[in-house]
């Protein structure tokens, strides 16, 4: 048996669509037995867990215990405690998770600061503009005043609406964005304005005395096994250039005058299509090292430069593809029309007849077996993959395509960071893991480490799936900060 077991691990895997699964709902649904609540015994949270009489807290505590052991008898009668993916990947996980989050990682808070004046000017410079475009001071904030703005004032086009007015929706905003400078604006000011509410502000305000910002990875939350991370979200820094992306240069090595590394799986969904397919154009392309978004704009635009636009839309295609995304979707992420989209997509299949055949294949044995399943036999069930509603077998269809791809590059991210933590414990190196956001996995670098981290955990990630028809890729680059490490 592990060092380590939990009950609640075993129920996420065996039914990863349920939300917020508990000791107190399982213990009534296996055993009909209704657990005291932490808000009773707290007066609704009212007091600390402290200050609870002793006898109370006594009892709420033993069931706990009681139940939590009860699970663990059953599942191991059951024979459940022996699941692969349960033993081989969740179980192990636990230890590496830990480290992690106790690592922490080290903040810049003066770089942070800075950013946070660059985006309060940033905003407020929008603000005067967007009060220039409409004549008047009004309440960006307000979506009721955006409405009488932008369809009252201005008579901007829209045909979506809301039981009162006509919606000032993200997606709305984001198509009028492309024609209106206004619209543009307002897309900013709020992308802005919540950077600096969500992550900046958030930031300096958790960061510890010692500069550390410490988050919590959560196994049993996402249905397709990825790991999620909150207070705060690390997953959810922003990448991009321009001053949201910025907030990743606050993030520094916490060993003075030393820099982070990052070391990023390369097109990893995409390669792991091309494996289960089995299409031998999609598994060339990799085999040659080319440049897949390249390749697919090849197809897309035959006998035209490829430029970087081109190879956007290309990317765009490869990417939603997996997501059996529609052309009317797909359009409007590439504002293109959905003529044209459709073309795309129907061009993409074309030259990639065994994605199609393999996709068409996985929501047949989906209708048959009710489940799906990733490279390392993580299954998820889809039992309402035959309902007679449209709406809902379309949307069961769509998770039936997503999961392998997705899971199965969730389990392999896991799995590279339990080898990694192998390999760092086993050499007894002094660099620690900070953080996994989604394909990537970041490092504190202690002097003179780098190169033997970057690349025996290079190597560790490349090849994660030892006997598959190509290699996995991974790109490693290092910097003083996060930003410069991407």
């Amino acid at each position: 048996m592990a060092r380590f077991y939990d009950t609640i691990l075993w129920e996420y895997i065996k039914n990863p669509w349920v939300k917020w699964i508990s000791l107190d709902k399982l213990s009534w649904k296996d055993f009909n037995y209704l657990m005291m609540s932490y808000d009773y015994v707290t007066d609704k949270q009212e007091k600390n867990f402290k200050d609870v009489d002793l006898p109370l807290a006594a009892i709420y505590s033993w069931e706990d215990v009681y139940i939590t052991n009860k699970l663990f008898e059953k599942q191991k009668s059951e024979n459940l405690t022996e699941n692969n993916i349960l033993k081989n990947i969740e179980i192990p996980l636990i230890d590496v998770l830990k480290n992690i989050e106790l690592n922490g990682v080290k903040i810049d808070r003066d770089r942070l600061k800075e950013i946070w004046n660059l985006l309060q000017n940033e905003i407020i410079l929008l603000e005067k503009e967007i009060y220039k475009l409409a004549e008047e001071d009004f309440n960006i904030n307000s979506p009721k005043k955006v409405w009488e703005i932008l369809f009252w004032k201005l008579w901007l086009p829209s045909s979506k609406k809301t039981k009162t007015w006509w919606s000032v929706s993200a997606e709305v905003l984001w198509d009028l964005a492309h024609k209106y400078p206004i619209a543009q604006m307002i897309v900013d000011y709020r992308h802005y304005s919540k950077i600096l509410s969500t992550y900046v502000d958030w930031l300096l305000n958790i960061v510890s005395d010692d500069d550390l910002v410490h988050t919590n990875y959560n196994q049993t939350v996402t249905t397709t096994g990825r790991l999620s991370s909150t207070n705060p979200n690390l997953q959810n820094i922003p990448s991009s250039s321009g001053i949201a992306g910025e907030i990743r240069s606050a993030f520094i090595s916490r060993f003075e005058n030393w820099k982070v590394l990052s070391i990023d799986y390369s097109q990893v969904e995409v390669r792991i299509l091309a494996i289960l397919s089995k299409d031998k154009n999609l598994l060339e392309a990799f085999k040659n090292n080319l440049d897949i978004h390249h390749k697919t704009a090849e197809f897309l635009f035959p006998g035209e430069t490829i430029t970087p636009s081109k190879r956007k839309i290309a990317k765009s295609v490869n990417f939603w593809v997996i997501y059996w995304i529609s052309p009317f979707w797909l359009s409007k992420m590439i504002w293109w029309s959905v003529s044209e989209s459709k073309n795309y997509i129907d061009t993409f299949f074309n030259s990639y007849p065994k994605v199609r055949e393999f996709l068409d294949e996985t929501i047949k044995n989906c209708e048959k077996n009710l489940y799906v399943e990733t490279i390392f036999w993580r299954k998820r069930f889809i039992n309402w993959i035959n309902d007679k509603n449209k709406i809902i077998k379309q949307a069961a269809e769509r998770e039936a395509i997503n999961m392998p791809v997705q899971g199965t590059s969730a389990d392999i991210i896991k799995l590279a960071m339990i080898k990694t933590q192998e390999f760092l414990e086993k050499n007894k190196l002094k660099s620690k893991m900070i953080m996994q956001v989604h394909d990537e996995l970041v490092f504190d670098v202690f002097p003179w480490e780098e190169e033997q981290i970057s690349k025996n955990i290079k190597n560790i990630m490349e090849n994660i799936l030892e006997s598959s028809e190509i290699i996995l890729k991974a790109d490693v680059s290092i910097w003083k900060n996060w930003k410069e490490a991407k």
